[in-house]
């Protein structure tokens, strides 16, 4: 937002609580919003979660996946018609050219709410990242039925480039997913503010860090590939290691058992992370799944903190092995490569240092901002 308001004017629409209002006043990027509007968000119950609610929600979500030009189920957990109602407000009372909607589904309320230009930003494909979780886990009663959701999710976000003027996405390679159709395609990345370099002399010796939000299944996923089958053999090697984990609530009592129970530190919903970065000798992302890019690899590089992850955690972020960052898959290769780290202090601080300059020169703000602003100016070319 910072960066597109260099070129166009800018009405907010945010989903949050009411009291995000109180806040306004508070954050300097809403001197340079033409209007800010708050939606609180929808709170659906239980009863309604088209994946773990009753049975008969997750038959009729499924049966409703097999009908052609459906919306995916679980958007109607999200969806809000108050926002639509704000969006036609709002064409009624000021001259809106486009929308950049964040998600798909705020896409589909903007299409509803009679605005014609959308730009519909894509972190991440929620379909292929659901079936790539499905292809890893064991068998259980309700996988087909998800299976089946996952796989009309997955033809919905195939058939964007139809649904719309334009899209963004994070990474080059993600345009070999999308289908045909009118939309252009623009790769706008992840974007990070660099901050200044943490001195070495605060670091705690052999201190382990993770960050991600503590909900999201990637990222639970990942922390008990971690403790349980790389974290056990660290500490084994090396004599202090500590772990500490921090990242947005809420978090599931098992997990944050699991975590206490292997002597990791958890921070939930931290009002930052700054000092976390500050003390850690190493970070680690095990991503086993996911899409989109990994903001904690970029954030973590950015503080100049040796990091340790997955090819799937480096996806689309054109990060060298060796040289940036260390990438390792197995359990024992994960673990080699973080022991290794933590016992070559200068060695592992060099590759951070080169991984903070990469990260700075690719993926600034300013850089980023300068091709969004063009996508923006594209699509409303052929209006002027």
């Amino acid at each position: 937002m910072r960066e597109l308001s260099e070129d166009f004017d800018i009405v907010l629409v945010a989903v949050g609580p009411d009291h995000v209002r109180d806040r306004e006043s508070d954050w300097e990027l809403s001197r340079a919003m033409t209007r800010i509007v708050t939606v609180p968000s929808p709170e659906p119950g239980p009863l309604s979660d088209p994946e773990w609610g009753p049975w008969s929600t997750l038959t009729k979500a499924t049966l409703r996946s097999l009908l052609p030009g459906r919306l995916p189920a679980f958007f109607d957990t999200i969806w809000s018609e108050e926002i639509i109602a704000q969006l036609r407000a709002l064409v009624r009372d000021l001259p809106i050219d486009a929308v950049w909607a964040s998600r798909s589904w705020m896409g589909e309320m903007a299409r509803l709410a009679g605005i014609k230009k959308i730009i519909v930003d894509i972190d991440d494909f929620e379909g292929r990242a659901m079936m790539e979780r499905l292809a890893r886990l064991p068998s259980y009663q309700r996988r087909p039925l998800h299976q089946l959701q996952a796989r009309h999710l997955t033809r919905y976000e195939r058939s964007l480039p139809k649904r719309f003027d334009a899209l963004c996405i994070c990474k080059g390679e993600d345009t070999q997913f999308l289908g045909n159709g009118r939309a252009s395609v623009h790769v706008v990345p992840n974007g990070i503010e660099l901050p200044a370099p943490v001195s070495g002399n605060s670091r705690r010796p052999a201190d382990i860090l993770f960050v991600g939000a503590l909900w999201f299944d990637p990222n639970i996923d990942a922390l008990r590939f971690f403790i349980r089958d790389v974290w056990p053999g660290i500490r084994a090697a090396v004599d202090g290691a500590s772990l500490t984990v921090a990242g947005r609530a809420p978090i599931t009592d098992d997990l944050k058992d699991e975590l206490m129970q292997a002597g990791a530190e958890v921070h939930e919903s931290p009002a930052s992370v700054s000092e976390f970065y500050s003390r850690a000798s190493l970070c680690v992302a095990p991503l086993l799944t996911g899409g989109g890019t990994s903001i904690k690899v970029l954030e973590s590089l950015a503080y100049g903190v040796p990091t340790v992850a997955t090819s799937v955690a480096v996806r689309g972020l054109g990060l060298e092995n060796g040289e940036h960052i260390a990438v390792a898959d197995s359990p024992d290769a994960f673990r080699d490569a973080c022991v290794e780290l933590l016992s070559h202090r200068d060695r592992a601080s060099a590759m951070a240092m080169r991984g903070r300059e990469n990260v700075g020169r690719r993926f600034s703000w300013s850089k980023i901002g300068a091709t969004a602003r063009a996508a923006v100016h594209g699509l409303l070319a052929p209006a002027r």
